[in-house]
């Protein structure tokens, strides 16, 4: 009860300064008060389910995954690490309750099933976990690593569509998200302290922004093999919020509790689990009051208000408060906070983590605004010289940054990002497919910000 009470309280201050946002526009511009009130009822909602989500998330997915990496670690063979890593990558990851939320928007966009959608992307995750696995195991410099890594991304935005790029960016920062990082964080960890030993610190980070590449190859593979023009979108028949948040729970938990009861039959051999299953129980409870909160009161207003300010002049601006907001709202952030302050004794405070972190999202937000309203602004004219600057960065800071830099863009972009902003965005668009791509300034300018940041500790490093 104690951690469910500090997740409610802390959930509480994140959604309640949205929630006081979007009543403050509601004056200036005001929309349906049904869809105020069941916005409001939806906070409610997220906040009670987030809560008892990551109580769950603490109780059981961060164990499991602390117990995965010790495994992991202890094996000698790496071809079973880089499958295990592949395997583990995509059960987690179809557990994630941004990409869920994601997936379904994309499928309006191309025609394709959203589980479909979420199984392509999550192979993505799965595929770049086991070289991130590899890279602890063989020690390789991450900076060099993501070079590569990002290399492979530019070629492939080189010959892809602009929809493309912002739908496999846009995959990449919602698959990281409340569920997958505190397991990737725990896994990494795990395989760090007893694989990484000479580079134990800059070892434990990284993991998450390497996982967080997969589905932008992923995802540009398979928008490049669609033609959207071609795609007949249908009217989807209205499902009941609580009925779509059961079934996509559903698919979401089973996969890893499955994992884990055969995994501790034949390896774990826990005596006593009472905790963990607990925990899986709360985690699914928690996602399905999160996803039919979020369905039933969050998106359909956030699309509307985006309407109703889409010819205010001043809309970029609306978008640098909500992403100064969103920051605190977003559990993901707090985990890798926490880690980098515990990992490195202090000398990193969590504070100066999240002023970084809100200083990069208030700017994509307000950036993703400008995209929208500029007629020819395309997303890769951001993003490549985005990363590109990042990767430059990544040669002339402490390693140990690179790896906060790359898990902070991944962080930063979790449930408030994949569900109000991007529905605000798609608003102000006014269709779906503009709307994308908001979500990819999310995960690029804290990446930059916490480089930056790391170029003056170097300094104090070395000064």
């Amino acid at each position: 009860m104690t951690i469910f009470r500090e997740e409610l309280k802390q959930n509480a201050k994140a959604v309640g300064p949205i929630a006081i946002l979007v009543l403050v526009l509601n004056i200036f511009r005001p929309v349906d008060s049904k869809l105020i009130a069941n916005f409001l009822i939806g906070c409610l909602g997220v906040i009670v389910g987030l809560s008892i989500f990551l109580t769950g998330v603490d109780l059981s997915i961060s164990k499991i995954g602390s117990f995965m990496g010790d495994f992991i670690a202890k094996s000698e063979n790496i071809l079973k690490v880089i499958i295990f890593g592949v395997f583990i990558g995509f059960v987690i990851s179809i557990a994630e309750p941004d990409l869920l939320i994601l997936a379904k928007q994309v499928s309006s966009a191309i025609g394709l099933e959203s589980m479909l959608i979420v199984s392509i992307i999550s192979v993505g995750v799965g595929v770049m976990i086991s070289i991130g696995l590899y890279r602890i195991f063989k020690e390789i410099k991450l900076s060099s690593l993501m070079m590569c890594i990002y290399g492979a991304i530019f070629i492939l935005m080189f010959i892809s569509s602009d929809l493309s790029h912002a739908i496999a960016f846009d995959a990449s920062g919602a698959t990281t998200g409340a569920m997958t990082t505190p397991f990737i964080i725990a896994l990494g960890l795990g395989v760090s302290k007893l694989k990484g030993e000479s580079k134990g610190e800059e070892n434990s980070f990284g993991l998450v922004g390497i996982a967080s590449t997969g589905p932008i190859l992923a995802g540009l593979l398979m928008t490049m093999s669609i033609d959207p023009s071609a795609v007949v979108i249908e009217e989807v028949a209205h499902t009941s919020a609580i009925l779509s948040g059961f079934k996509s729970a559903s698919f979401a938990i089973l996969p890893i509790t499955i994992v884990f009861l055969i995994m501790d039959k034949l390896v774990f051999k826990l005596k006593n689990k009472k905790d963990i299953m607990l925990g899986l129980g709360y985690t699914y409870i928690g996602l399905i009051m999160f996803l039919a909160s979020v369905e039933g009161g969050f998106m359909e207003l956030a699309r509307v208000m985006g309407e109703a300010y889409a010819d205010f002049k001043f809309v970029p601006l609306i978008g640098f408060v909500l992403g100064l907001l969103v920051v605190l709202a977003e559990p993901a952030v707090f985990v890798l906070s926490e880690q980098v302050e515990d990992v490195t004794a202090g000398s990193i405070h969590r504070s100066s983590i999240m002023k970084a972190l809100s200083i990069g999202v208030a700017f994509a937000v307000m950036l993703a605004m400008i995209r929208i309203k500029i007629d020819g602004f395309k997303l890769w004219m951001l993003i490549g010289p985005g990363f590109l600057l990042a990767l430059i960065l990544s040669r002339n800071v402490p390693q140990l940054f690179v790896g906060i830099a790359f898990d902070s863009g991944g962080v930063a972009s979790g449930p408030m990002t994949a569900t109000f902003i991007l529905a605000f965005c798609q608003g102000v668009a006014g269709n779906v497919a503009d709307g994308f791509g908001v979500i990819a300034f999310v995960a690029l300018m804290p990446v930059i910000t916490i480089m930056i940041m790391g170029s003056f500790y170097k300094e104090v490093i070395e000064g």
